[in-house]
């Protein structure tokens, strides 16, 4: 069993107005806020996942679902921690080469899946299925459950493996309502959002994604983005880290003309990953979309 593409970030936020998915603009619509850990998470933040207490398992899931009688949104944020220490991807990088007098050719990537690591993932959610065995009424257990969040706004709990104690016990029995700082994304700042694409820097890799944003259902907006660019991430890795030859046959047939040759290779690539982080995520109200910024550093990328 693994928990493939999809294994996904689902968040829930409260948005203020209404918004379509269509990628047009939007300039009706105030504003939407969030908080700074969620939109610019810093130091120990980005080791933990943002999860939404409504999430629904996807079909990749199910198996530990059925294995531990845990919230959905546990076995969502174990997977997601365990991911931001250690992806395991792999994907199949070819050739179809196209050769003639002109010499084009085309290289692409292809079948793409990141994994974690199963083991670990079973090894905590069983540790955490004990704790809460021991709690006397279910106030106890939402108070064990409690420790291993950090912050809570709304719907959305930031989930942590560095269980924070006592200061999380009351964050599932509350309301959701909190005072922490918040960021205000409107048309106005529209034009100040992350540059979109792939850049390299001295000491990591950085890909920048966008995905439609809406309204009535933001937690598939932001999901479907992180999925995205963590995928985008590993697709360039794997093309960048393969070992591809490219071979080219120019002919001429009598003088007449080209002799076109093809030349397909492929070669499967196993991709580690450590310390893949989301340090940015944005709403571009403007173009109603939401951007997610996901690096890894040099040192912790390679082939396995």
């Amino acid at each position: 069993m693994g928990c493939r593409i999809g294994f996904g970030l689902l968040l829930l936020f409260v948005l203020a107005g209404g918004c379509q998915t269509s990628p047009r603009s939007y300039t009706n619509h105030a504003e939407v806020r969030l908080p700074r850990w969620f939109t610019q998470p810093k130091g120990g933040d980005q080791l933990d996942a943002p999860v939404s207490l409504g999430v629904r398992l996807p079909k990749h899931f199910r198996e530990l679902a059925d294995d531990f009688d845990l919230p959905n949104w546990v076995i969502y944020g174990v997977v997601r921690c365990v991911g931001s220490d250690e992806f395991l991807a792999n994907g199949s990088v070819h050739t179809f080469d196209l050769s003639d007098r002109g010499g084009e050719d085309s290289v692409t990537v292809d079948d793409v899946y990141y994994d974690v690591n199963q083991k670990e993932v079973r090894w905590i959610l069983k540790d955490i299925e004990a704790q809460c065995a021991f709690a006397d009424n279910e106030v106890e257990r939402q108070k064990v459950l409690g420790r291993y969040l950090r912050h809570r706004f709304g719907s959305i709990v930031l989930f942590t493996l560095k269980r924070v104690g006592a200061a999380g016990d009351g964050l599932l029995l509350s309301g959701g309502q909190t005072r922490d700082a918040m960021e205000v994304f409107d048309i106005k700042n529209s034009d100040e959002m992350p540059k979109v694409g792939w850049r390299e820097t001295p000491s990591h890799y950085i890909t920048t994604v966008t995905g439609d944003f809406s309204y009535g259902n933001p937690t598939v907006s932001f999901r479907r983005t992180e999925e995205d660019a963590i995928r985008d991430l590993a697709k360039t890795l794997l093309l960048g880290l393969s070992h591809m030859r490219k071979d080219f046959v120019v002919g001429v047939n009598n003088g007449a003309g080209d002799d076109v040759a093809e030349d397909v290779y492929r070669e499967d690539v196993w991709l580690r990953m450590r310390g893949v982080r989301v340090i940015r995520r944005a709403v571009d109200l403007k173009h109603c979309q939401c951007l997610v910024v996901v690096s890894v550093p040099r040192s912790g990328v390679s082939l396995r």
